[in-house]
């Protein structure tokens, strides 16, 4: 019981320490791009969309982008998207001891899934350009995207009982893609849309134990909207 409370502990600390990484690489990554001539700072709703997995993830973005000219910029995104439950899945907890009758108790347990994606990239705009008007972007990006799990499970005896799989845990993969989208600038800022697709090229469970989450694909889609305030 408490090498089980340890790695549970363990896990948490894990997800947390994660998490306060990539807003640090995100802070980082856009103090970097202040440091040249344009900038600009924008924030806004998104939706990510796994492949194959019903609903979307609602979430929220803040990024920043530098401009090298007119024509070409690059960018930090720390996107958060908050968790959703999936379909229930029959499963069994067993006897903590080996001696409780019965053994094994069957129930229902459901998965809770969540992202965050911190996404750096390039674009190139086309049309009136980065900086004024209406204009459309598109370019290559590069992911880190982090995904909480957790398993809820009908109740049950937690003292007799456990599960036969870690019920907490975290994927951290590596995303490559491609986006792309429409602006348009006014005089109290730039308005804009984009949408991407990303590949997660390299993954990892944080714990072996952890039951594989029906709600991962390494496909993924997200639709973006906000406005953007530029700054010279």
């Amino acid at each position: 019981m408490r090498t089980s409370q340890n790695k549970c502990i363990f896990v948490l600390l894990k997800i947390k320490s994660m998490r306060k990484t990539l807003l640090l690489v995100f802070i980082l990554s856009l103090i970097s791009l202040k440091s040249y001539s344009q900038f600009s700072i924008s924030a806004g709703p998104s939706i990510i969309k796994g492949f194959g997995v019903a609903g979307v993830y609602p979430g929220f973005h803040i990024s920043g982008e530098m401009s090298n000219d007119d024509v070409q910029t690059i960018y930090a995104r720390l996107l958060l998207v908050s968790s959703k439950k999936g379909e229930s899945f029959p499963t069994a907890v067993s006897s903590i001891s080996q001696q409780d009758t019965p053994f094994n108790i069957e129930l229902n347990a459901r998965e809770k899934y969540n992202y965050t994606l911190l996404e750096l990239g390039k674009r190139y705009y086309f049309g009136e350009g980065y900086e004024s008007g209406f204009g459309a972007y598109g370019g290559t990006t590069l992911g880190v995207v982090f995904n909480k799990i957790s398993y809820e499970f009908d109740s049950y005896d937690e003292v007799k009982y456990k599960a036969n799989f870690a019920t907490k845990g975290s994927i951290i993969g590596l995303a490559g893609g491609l986006s792309g989208g429409i602006k348009n600038s006014f005089n109290f800022g730039t308005i804009f849309l984009d949408a991407g697709i990303n590949y997660t090229i390299l993954s990892a469970l944080s714990s072996a134990d952890l039951a594989q989450p029906e709600q991962f694909r390494s496909l993924f889609f997200s639709v973006n909207i906000g406005i953007r305030k530029d700054f010279y």
